[in-house]
């Protein structure tokens, strides 16, 4: 299965992948072939280095020879401009080629990141460990949620996905209304240093364009049924998860 992957949660990352036919269980990490990535920091460039950077992707003599099977892109939560563009340009892929767009929020791509990089050291405590992920959501907080592993390649979400100044992030571990996770992640937590309490920071990133392959294809082999509902419900939808309004607001215009 052929797969290009979007994700423009912050800066920009694009790659190309093989990903094996795996019918069974999660018994190890989905080991993808990467056949091309492109990527470029600036959290203000997605609309002028996405058309580029997808253009060189799909010359790769790699990619060329043989057509894509889906497309895979974030949903955020992440600021509204760069989000948008990345799934703007994820759709007219999909429509372009026919073949299906599948989204996936970018915090659980940083906790799946997470715990790879905790596995690699220790396996069992990957297994069994809580994930704290802060991004960057400008204006001086962050978008966060936990996790634990779901198999090898996802993640199961420990309640709702919020954006929240750090100070209140911190404040839940501290008085006990949210018990302390085990180990904490993303770009939110490099920022404001304050949110690891001592604990080491994994994954200071702000999405994962790997590690959303991996869980996009868990979760297709997890769909319960067909159909888009199927997708929805397998949290597979292309629905972007802006959780504020964005910086820009359109004038009202003056009344007559």
């Amino acid at each position: 299965m052929r797969i290009l992957s979007i994700d423009s949660s912050l800066g920009t990352q694009l790659l190309v992948a093989d990903a094996p036919d795996r019918p069974d269980a999660d018994a190890a990490p989905a080991s993808l072939n990467i056949l091309t990535t492109a990527g470029q920091d600036s959290p203000r460039r997605h609309a002028e280095s996405l058309g580029p950077m997808l253009s060189a992707a799909l010359a790769d003599p790699a990619v060329a020879a043989a057509p894509l099977d889906a497309v895979v892109a974030t949903t955020g939560p992440a600021p509204f401009t760069g989000l948008r563009a990345g799934l703007v340009t994820a759709r007219a892929v999909g429509r372009a080629r026919d073949i299906p767009v599948y989204g996936v929020p970018s915090l659980d791509a940083v906790a799946r990141a997470a715990l790879d990089q905790l596995a690699r050291r220790d396996q069992q405590a990957a297994q069994s460990a809580t994930v704290l992920v802060a991004t960057d959501a400008r204006r001086k907080e962050v978008y966060t949620a936990r996790y634990r592993a779901r198999g090898a390649d996802d993640v199961e979400r420990l309640g709702e996905y919020e954006v929240l100044a750090p100070a209140a992030l911190r404040q839940r571990e501290e008085s006990g209304a949210q018990p302390p996770a085990d180990v904490v992640a993303g770009s939110g937590v490099a920022l404001y240093p304050e949110l690891a309490a001592g604990r080491e920071v994994l994954a200071p990133v702000s999405g994962e364009a790997a590690a959303q392959v991996r869980i996009a294809l868990a979760r297709l082999r997890a769909l319960d049924g067909a159909g888009e509902e199927a997708v929805q419900q397998a949290g597979l939808g292309t629905a972007p998860l802006y959780l504020r309004r964005p910086d820009v607001q359109m004038s009202a215009g003056r009344a007559r």
